[in-house]
């Protein structure tokens, strides 16, 4: 486990040579470093005391050896304490129960069995990464799969989580390292694709794979500067993409990198799908704060027909200011 370690270190001092782009899409330590200091060996066991739980070893090894919180996959890595990210109830008491489900061609359906025999089905499982919304990366603590990180979208219980094929929290984030393209620090690796910025929009206008769109969509956020041809193409998947995936992943592309996006984004308020509006309302309150022009159509998500929408637009027009007399 060394020879690890000490390649992680490498690799991340390597990557972390140049400004880290996005930077307000990850998750930094405190006094702006690019992981938390190290857990003492003391610090690591009061916690597992506190939660009646035994931190998978690989786990263990990188808060003791590397660091707690930080540069990561997506929003970042987040700190041990930061576990009950997920919001399962009564967390610590939570932590120590087996989560059963194991990566297995049958996920779907044990996964719909265990959904609906627990209340808490993510119980035993730890929150490693925020992936936007409340898309999770989980490690798993106890059970079958102890050790293994998965991907969840704690928003939607009937979706099954999505097995990481590392078997370990050091190789996971190691293969994160290994997948930067040229070395260069980028928010997600599990759905990035190879290839030039042409052979990616050619995987997005063509590919009936809605992953491989994805994955093009997503890799092409990351490509400084924006090409027109590329805005063209992530434009039109936000507007008509059948999947939903390609499509709140345009929104975010066209907010990084197109300074323009605004009128983009506002259209999409109006997406059948009640995951994207709420991420075109985030995205454009992020790159505008033009009122007089987008702030009717931002305020019709407060009475949307989604729950979870009308919260979250409730929430992110009021610390916007975005507010009218009627709505006050």
């Amino acid at each position: 486990m060394d020879d690890i370690v000490a390649r992680i270190r490498s690799k991340l001092a390597a990557a972390c040579t140049e400004p880290v782009p996005r930077p307000r899409t990850f998750v930094r330590a405190p006094g702006g470093q690019r992981l938390g200091t190290p857990l003492s060996e003391e610090r690591v066991v009061a916690y597992e005391t506190a939660h009646d739980a035994r931190l998978p070893r690989s786990y263990r090894t990188f808060l003791r050896e590397i660091g707690n919180g930080g540069i990561g996959p997506d929003y970042g890595l987040l700190p041990l304490t930061r576990w009950s990210a997920h919001d399962i109830p009564d967390p610590s008491q939570q932590l120590g129960h087996v989560f059963a489900l194991e990566p297995t061609d049958s996920v779907a359906s044990d996964w719909a069995r265990l959904r609906d025999a627990q209340t808490s089905p993510y119980a035993g499982t730890h929150a490693v990464v925020h992936r936007g919304c409340l898309e999770m990366t989980l490690l798993v603590v106890s059970g079958p799969a102890r050790g293994r990180l998965l991907d969840a979208n704690l928003g939607d219980l009937a979706a099954p989580p999505v097995f990481h094929p590392q078997p370990d929290f050091l190789t996971w984030y190691e293969h994160w390292l290994d997948t930067l393209p040229g070395g260069r620090l980028i928010p997600d690796f599990r759905d990035q694709r190879h290839g030039s910025s042409d052979e990616l929009i050619d995987i997005l206008t063509t590919s009936g794979s809605p992953e491989e769109r994805r994955a093009a969509t997503y890799t092409l956020g990351g490509r400084h500067p924006l090409t027109d041809r590329a805005r063209d193409v992530l434009v039109q998947a936000l507007a008509d993409d059948p999947d939903r995936g390609v499509r709140m992943d345009a929104a975010r592309a066209l907010a990084e990198l197109d300074s323009e996006a605004a009128p983009v984004l506002a259209s999409a308020l109006k997406d059948p799908d009640h995951w994207v509006r709420r991420r075109a309302l985030a995205y454009l309150l992020r790159v505008s704060n033009d009122e007089t022009t987008y702030g009717a159509a931002a305020r019709e998500l407060l009475q949307d027909e989604n729950p979870n929408a009308r919260m979250a637009a409730t929430n992110l027009l009021h610390r916007a200011g975005w507010t009218s007399s009627q709505h006050r």
